[in-house]
């Protein structure tokens, strides 16, 4: 059968089409919300306003697939929303078969009131297409229910797979201990450091915060675990988060859409980096890895860099003479702030005097003066190559190497500018 069997514009009941007949999620939520609590223990545990927030996106998600499917539209998207949806329920104990009938409960009262008014006579060939979409639109439904009960399952089983992955960046994992938690040691890894970037507003206080973050970590767990088929390790925090994923189970090549993926689990912004790693050298791996995500924490940059993209950067941010050196040579501008923004803007922008300005909010007249004073204070005129690249290592050593010195001037850079 295909995805659409009707086209909302012709088929209608009533006199119209069938599609602006879609109830509101209100009137559907209210009709499924008694299934998930009572006689269950969900309301001791969550927040009453969380459950009904989460029952309200779920319906919207169903409503969304219906409307997709009586037009002929693309549900993955949808179907997506209502596995993630379904999984959030499951990790909260609702058993399957519950699940199942809260989903035909509001399947039947979409249906029913898609049809309450149809002339039998009249709109006899809607009803019929009508009801062939319900059968498909179910059908659909039971799938993504049962695969959301699945991954959930892999997901909460995992205590072992970490086991081996905390014994690997310790660097003490043995073939005995992968066999015994059973997984099968691989011989090289990508070894993933992922950091998220708060969201404005997190740290406004809520009740279910730590549920929410809970659910998030579990959301991330299931896209991982989907794009590597399952083969890879992980270490979870609510910051930061370190993946080991066998090489020959990953397409480097496929590395940023697997970044935005996580992005979209964690629905924050994220930034990443990766190094390939032996099983006996992952703990160095995992250093210089999370070492690259530090880097781009304080440069603010997110998104995926490899190791070798930052690997200036990150020599310059090694401990040693050479980089406090080039670090002391933007020591003349700590009595200028807004000129050190402006070279910061005017790097991160590839030098470009006009988008600088635009970045600044400035006339392009004003940043070339902010950069003839930089030239006059250091000495290194930022708009010739060779100034560019002395100033560039300079204000990269300074950012890394001279870490103390940029946290006390500037605090948390996520927490101080807007990351770009």
């Amino acid at each position: 059968m295909p995805d659409s069997i009707l086209s909302a514009r012709t088929a209608t009941t009533v006199g119209r089409p069938i599609l602006d007949r879609l109830p509101a999620a209100s009137t559907i939520s209210g009709k499924i919300m008694s299934l998930f609590i009572v006689g269950s223990e969900l309301p001791a545990r969550v927040p009453m306003a969380a459950l009904r927030r989460d029952v309200a996106a779920l319906v919207n998600a169903c409503l969304e697939l219906t409307a997709r499917m009586l037009t002929g539209g693309d549900t993955a998207e949808p179907l997506a929303e209502v596995r993630a949806d379904v999984m959030e329920w499951a990790r909260e104990g609702v058993t399957i078969d519950t699940m199942h009938k809260a989903v035909r409960v509001g399947t039947q009262a979409v249906f029913d009131h898609l049809t309450a008014r149809a002339r039998v006579d009249e709109d006899h060939a809607a009803l019929i297409e009508t009801a062939r979409m319900f059968g498909h639109l179910s059908r659909e439904l039971a799938i993504a229910i049962s695969q959301a009960y699945l991954r959930e399952r892999q997901v909460a089983g995992s205590d072992a797979a970490d086991t081996v992955a905390a014994a690997l960046i310790a660097g003490n994992a043995t073939p005995a201990l992968a066999r015994a938690c059973g997984v099968r040691l691989a011989e090289s890894y990508f070894v993933f450091a992922v950091g998220f970037v708060p969201r404005h507003g997190a740290d406004e206080p809520r009740p279910d915060r730590h549920i929410l973050a809970h659910r998030t970590i579990r959301r991330i767990r299931a896209e991982v675990l989907h794009h590597c088929d399952d083969n890879a390790l992980m270490q979870m925090g609510t910051d930061t988060a370190t993946l080991l994923i066998p090489q020959d189970h990953f397409d480097p090549g496929a590395a940023e859409r697997f970044v935005e993926q996580i992005a979209g689990a964690a629905q924050t912004q994220v930034r990443a980096a990766f190094v390939v790693a032996g099983a006996g050298g992952i703990s160095e791996g995992v250093e210089r890895a999370h070492a690259v995500l530090d880097i781009m924490r304080r440069l603010r940059r997110v998104g995926l860099e490899r190791f070798d993209d930052l690997s200036l950067e990150y020599q310059l941010s090694r401990p040693g003479t050479a980089g406090r050196h080039l670090a002391a040579l933007l020591d003349p501008l700590e009595d200028h702030p807004v000129l050190l923004e402006t070279l910061t803007a005017h790097l991160a922008t590839h030098s470009t005097r006009l988008r600088t300005a635009r970045a600044l909010h400035v006339h392009p007249n004003t940043v070339d003066y902010r950069l003839n004073k930089i030239a006059e204070i250091t000495g290194l005129d930022p708009t010739q190559p060779d100034g560019i690249w002395r100033l560039r290592s300079a204000l990269v050593a300074r950012m890394t190497g001279a870490g103390e010195k940029e946290l006390a001037a500037g605090g948390d850079p996520d927490q101080t500018a807007q990351a770009c």
